[in-house]
């Protein structure tokens, strides 16, 4: 039996940039999206921030290498269930 590599783990980067992109974009365009009105959570601030300023370069990358690595994930998976 051949080992193969597993594509999971560009799949979990690409879907975890794609997530960055998407609470950054909405961030930049609603800025009180997340936020509660009567408490302050220093740690949502921090992460909508973190969002806010990298999300171009996240959905750049992340968007396509996403996409990428789950179609080739899903191809490999035909190749060995036709194989067999």
């Amino acid at each position: 039996m051949k080992s193969r590599k597993s594509g999971a783990v560009t799949i979990f980067i690409g879907a975890l940039l794609t997530v960055i992109f998407v609470v950054g974009l909405i961030c930049s365009k609603n800025p009180g999206a997340f936020l509660s009105p009567r408490r302050y959570d220093y740690t949502l601030e921090a992460f909508c921030t973190f969002c806010r300023n990298w999300y171009i370069p996240a959905g750049i990358i992340g968007i396509p290498m996403f996409l990428i690595s789950l179609l080739l994930d899903l191809r490999r998976d035909a190749k060995e269930k036709s194989g067999s």
